[in-house]
């Protein structure tokens, strides 16, 4: 018998959709239904009036020794239904959605947040109590949809073991959830509990359900195989190995990755960084965003304990010690291999625990390094108290790093949260502390209040394993915004949101850098577009990055600015969209050198088209030009340029038969940096005309991606992909803008060929 690709395809979905006697099509005709929970009364949340939803809308939930089934009934006209597909993780405005939100135990640390689109697209994210939104877990579920004449349906399931879950007394299990339904003809979101994730008072909001508590272990396995070429390098290799998840069905689960691949099947976006701080990238990897959520403690952008993108990283080199240097040097490279990476958590009454390890395998003239934390966690009443440590030992170059971590809670009523972390780091004999506490506050349903304040020491070291934004930090913010939703029939607006923030950053020693003011309007129309006007100030202050903490020059002084930024959102049109944005800073000249003031103009103009439900385009030209931008050189010198970047972005993303996905992305970046001047600071942080060369620049990159994505199941996958990129940077001064974005291209430093197969077991 000849087993087809298809063949094999078909029986693995039949056997992941079928559970017992229901089965996951969109349909909810089997008898179960009959006596599931039945909830009508949804409100509308997005825009947050509150009003009850004028579409009929009923929503099921029940449990077996399987899992939780939900399904959606959604009542409306076949014209008004928009079933366009997008890629998993992805949601826009042109699709009809049902969402179910599931804190499974109950305690408002964590909820799941399932959603399917009409044209059966999943998305998943985790919300927790600490305030952040992660999209990229994806979880191990199952949903449908089907139309009907006058309404459509989804479906849902969701397996015990989808994440680990602590386990009541008994056979009852209290969740809390809210069911959820988004119209693409109105652009609105409704509520069963009358709240969603992006708001601060989510969980204490949600309702509560009891459902019947199975105990179910499940060990899955998730083997791999892949092949990559590279035609620039002539490298290539082949990898095998495997991912293992065992839950006990008690609370306890183990997640064990063995000579992992780790290469990204999707590139990150390209970044040109000239300034003292690091770009931050998220994780893209599966094994690392799988129950991961116990060991995030993290604030925004700010800083993060745990950056698992350190994890792989290039490997540290010592060629000058080597007795063949340039063998080392022709040998250097930009990731490192992993042999292992292990994760075990455990939930027990009010009570988490975790344990993750990693360790990078040996180099030719490198060896790997290895990671540990240790993290716990208890639920007292409305308070969490949690306590991590992670630890890095590189024997390359013999460091050790420690950081200790006390992330503390405390929900004060349901207007008013409260956050606190404290840490301490220890590295080569150098102590650092690090402080953040933060609040939020709910006067009332349409308005929001928020404040926070950060303390990093100098000698405090998070970059070892997480990510800090800046060390020697100061930082102390509040702000606060609200919504007015009721207007006339005759109005054009559906909803003003409104706010302000004003920031204040400075270093330990006290040397402050310019106050921020930003003042924010937003306005929703009827017609479903959307306009926003930004209004910033910068005072005149000290930057006390730029010249990367030089102890006899800490900082330079810079002059006030003021900003404005007008943004615009099209409707959704028929097949196609568009949207703009402008952008224009202005500051005060510096009279001590030949300074006519700092100036910065951006351009956006973007637009997708979408033929069909399983095709859309989208494209994007932005123009940022920059007078007297500061760029560091060396000690206390700097050269300012006037400086154009042209960025290009073409994306396309193609489905079939929800099997069958292409991804096309691109970016090409041209930017030309010119009419230096010399400058430098004296130790007062003054600038001056100085005396050294400084030349004019440009850098050219390219990167693009095809991807082609099969699914035999979910979660089972074959990959191909081609990807392309380079980068050229040289201080000619006869390059025009489309020939930066063409060398690149034409001369790529990566040209990678790769296959991947991953299956689950």
């Amino acid at each position: 018998m000849k087993i087809t690709l298809a063949s094999l395809s078909l029986l693995l979905t039949s056997v992941l959709i079928w559970s017992n006697s229901i089965v996951i099509d969109g349909s909810l005709d089997e008898p179960e239904w009959n006596n599931a929970f039945e909830i009508t009364d949804f409100y509308e949340t997005s825009p947050f009036t509150l009003k009850k939803n004028e579409l009929l809308t009923t929503a099921l939930i029940f449990s077996n020794k399987d899992g939780i089934y939900v399904g959606f009934k959604n009542f409306q006209s076949n014209d008004s239904m928009f079933s366009r597909k997008t890629l998993r993780d992805q949601i826009n405005s042109l699709s009809d959605k049902n969402s179910i939100n599931i804190d499974f135990d109950g305690d408002g640390n964590k909820a799941f947040i399932l959603a399917i689109n009409l044209g059966n697209s999943l998305f998943d994210a985790i919300k927790t109590q600490a305030g952040d939104f992660k999209t990229d877990w994806d979880g191990d579920w199952i949903a449908k949809t089907q139309k009907f004449d006058g309404y459509w349906v989804s479906e849902f399931f969701i397996p015990w073991d989808v994440t680990l879950m602590k386990q009541p007394d008994g056979d009852i299990r209290k969740i809390n959830y809210t069911a959820l339904r988004y119209s693409a003809e109105n652009e609105s979101w409704v509520s069963s509990a009358g709240t969603m994730a992006s708001r601060n008072d989510y969980f204490q909001e949600l309702d509560s359900l009891e459902i019947q508590n199975y105990t179910k272990s499940k060990l899955t396995f998730f083997p791999y195989i892949s092949s990559n070429k590279n035609s620039v390098t002539n490298q290539e290799g082949s990898d095998i190995g495997a991912e293992i998840f065992y839950s006990t069905g008690k609370g306890r689960q183990i997640n064990l990755a063995i000579n992992p691949d780790f290469g990204q099947a999707e590139s990150d976006d390209v970044v040109i960084n000239f300034s003292a701080q690091e770009t931050f990238y998220s994780e893209k990897r599966a094994f690392f965003n799988e129950n991961q959520s116990l060991f995030d403690i993290s604030n925004y952008d700010r800083y993060s304990v745990i950056n698992t993108r350190r994890i792989g990283a290039a490997p540290s080199y010592n060629c000058s010690e080597e007795s063949n240097e340039e063998g080392c040097e022709a040998a250097k490279k930009n990731y490192s291999d992993i042999d292992f990476a292990l994760r075990l958590t455990q939930k027990s009454n009010n009570n988490e625990f975790g344990v993750f390890v990693a360790s990078e395998a040996d180099e030719a003239f490198s060896v790997g390094r290895d990671y540990y934390a240790l993290r716990s966690r208890t639920k007292l009443g409305n308070k969490t108290l949690g306590f991590m440590v992670t630890n890095v030992e590189n024997e390359m170059t013999g460091e050790s790093s420690t950081v200790n971590v006390i992330d503390y809670i405390n929900i004060r009523s349901k207007k008013l949260i409260t956050y606190s972390d404290l840490l301490a780091s220890e590295k080569d004999g150098k102590n650092g502390l690090g402080y953040r506490t933060q609040f939020t506050y709910l006067p009332n349903k349409l308005s929001n209040i928020s404040g926070s304040l950060l303390y990093f020491e100098d000698d405090f070291e998070l970059n070892d394993f997480g990510y800090l934004q800046r060390r020697d930090w100061i930082h102390a913010g509040i702000g606060g915004n609200r919504k007015i939703n009721e207007f006339d029939n005759s109005s054009i607006l559906k909803q003003i949101d409104y706010g302000i923030d004003l920031n204040y950053d400075a270093d330990t020693a006290g040397n402050s850098n310019p106050i921020g003011i930003d003042q924010k309007n937003s306005f929703s129309f009827k017609d479903n577009s959307k306009f926003q006007l930004d209004f910033n100030f910068r005072s005149s202050g000290k930057n006390t990055t730029i010249t990367r903490k030089n102890e006899a020059y800490p900082f330079i002084k810079s002059k006030r600015r003021i900003g404005i930024t007008a943004d615009f959102e099209a409707k959704n049109y028929s097949f196609w969209t568009y949207d703009w944005r402008v952008s224009f800073f202005k500051g005060e000249k510096d009279n001590r050198w030949d300074s006519n003031g700092y100036g910065r103009k951006f351009y956006k103009i973007a637009g997708s088209i979408f033929p069909n439900d399983n095709l859309r385009i989208n494209a994007q030209y932005r123009i940022r030009k920059e007078n007297e931008w500061l760029i560091w050189q060396d000690n206390n010198n700097l050269a300012s340029y006037d400086s154009r970047q042209d960025t290009l972005s073409f994306d396309l993303n193609w489905f079939k038969n929800n099997k069958h996905e292409i991804r096309l992305k691109s970016q090409f970046v041209a930017l030309k940096a010119k009419n230096p001047i010399s400058i430098f600071s004296d130790a007062n942080g003054y600038l001056y005309k100085g005396n050294n060369i400084v030349n004019e620049f440009n850098t050219g990159v390219a990167s693009f991606q095809i991807r082609y994505k099969y699914e035999l199941a979910p979660l089972s996958y074959l990959f191909l992909v081609y990807s392309k990129g380079g980068r050229i940077y040289d201080e000619e001064d006869d390059r025009s803008q489309s020939e930066l974005f063409k060398e690149p291209w034409e001369n790529p430093s990566d040209e990678l060929f790769s296959i991947k197969f991953r299956l689950k077991y």
